[in-house]
């Protein structure tokens, strides 16, 4: 069984380049908020793509993820950069912060890597530290993902891989009630399932496939 921190030591499994919609978040933030700097949290941060992104616009940048390795290959990013972030090894239910406030949090294609029970506490866990008003903006597997059903189901929508690089990993799957049901307390600005539909799958497709999944993106603000 595949652990997080051993994906993060083979080179293939590292993202380097951010999504571009961490600029569009940040410059949103920063028009939003006249506050300097923003204090902006990536959980679940992985090898630091979008804790480099953030941090190259002067905030000031918190990262956290419960492996070794992903806050090694973060600081090593960094530093490389000459860029600066709080870092600190942590499970996704808890901001290894307890006295900070965030104008925004993201993460990305993470989260929904636990039980929905899990997924919950950390979405509350967020909503607890945004200052009011704050943002959040993160990606969740859809029950119409290719991945949909494939592997041991320890739970409803939860799927433990049986192949690919992510094998031995788990995934929740959400459809529209759940992913709604996960942000009933905030308020939603945009919601949209971004649908891939897979018309061929080649041999050692699980590995080599480079497109995106079948995703729920959502932007929600603290009420």
């Amino acid at each position: 069984m595949t652990s997080w921190n051993e994906l993060f030591n083979d080179e293939k499994n590292i993202k380097r380049f951010p999504e571009t919609e961490i600029y569009k978040f940040v410059t949103t933030l920063e028009q939003l908020f006249s506050e300097r700097p923003l204090r902006l949290w990536d959980i679940c941060c992985g090898a630091g793509r979008h804790t480099v992104a953030m941090a190259s616009f002067g905030h000031k940048i918190y990262a956290s993820d419960n492996a070794p390795n992903a806050i090694t290959l973060t600081r090593k990013y960094l530093s490389e950069r000459g860029l600066q972030a709080e870092l600190m090894l942590s499970d996704m239910t808890i901001c290894p912060w307890p006295e900070a406030s965030f104008h925004g949090v993201i993460s990305w294609d993470a989260l929904h890597h636990n039980t929905l029970g899990n997924i919950q506490r950390a979405i509350d866990e967020i909503h607890k530290h945004l200052i009011p008003g704050g943002f959040f903006m993160g990606t969740f597997k859809s029950s119409k993902s290719d991945s949909y059903g494939r592997g041991k189901e320890i739970e409803s929508d939860t799927f433990i891989s049986y192949d690919g690089k992510e094998k031995g990993i788990m995934h929740h799957h959400f459809n529209e009630v759940g992913i709604r049901n996960l942000f009933q307390n905030w308020e939603v600005i945009a919601l949209a399932e971004m649908v891939i539909k897979y018309i061929e799958r080649g041999s050692n497709f699980m590995e080599m496939n480079p497109f995106p999944y079948t995703k729920w993106d959502i932007l929600v603000r603290r009420k």
